[in-house]
């Protein structure tokens, strides 16, 4: 499965394992490992970064490690980069400001009919606290 430690390329079976994993698992493997790695990877395009227009609203992808945000299958978003925010900084700046502008989260997408946990940022930012305690 998922590697015990922080490694920076991800090999391809640890990939594709990911990939047959259910919302719930990936969920919980995004939590353990973004803590252990104090990392949270977002995507990036020429625009900016990448969200998602869902029926709860406007959702930022995120995933666990660079390698994963590959594995995202969204051809109509043009060349797609991994980008890098620390989980400090993510819970300080980036959750409350997402909060303020009723911004959701998408946790670790993989296709549009598998589009990950969706939640509040509230409910990220308290979970990583959990997390954390």
């Amino acid at each position: 499965m998922f590697p015990n430690t922080i490694t920076e390329h991800l090999a391809e079976p640890v990939i594709k394992q990911v990939k047959s994993l259910t919302g719930e698992e990936r969920s919980v493997l995004f939590f353990q490992y973004c803590l252990k790695a104090s990392q949270v990877w977002l995507a990036k395009n020429d625009n900016g970064f990448i969200m998602i227009d869902s029926p709860q609203g406007l959702l930022l992808p995120v995933w666990p490690h660079r390698d994963l945000v590959a594995t995202w299958e969204s051809s109509a978003l043009g060349t797609v980069e991994a980008s890098c925010v620390s989980v400090t900084d993510f819970m300080s700046l980036w959750l409350p400001g997402m909060e303020n502008n009723n911004t959701g989260i998408c946790i670790f997408p993989m296709t549009p009919e598998d589009a990950g946990i969706g939640m509040s940022a509230a409910d990220l930012k308290a979970s990583f606290e959990e997390e954390l305690a």
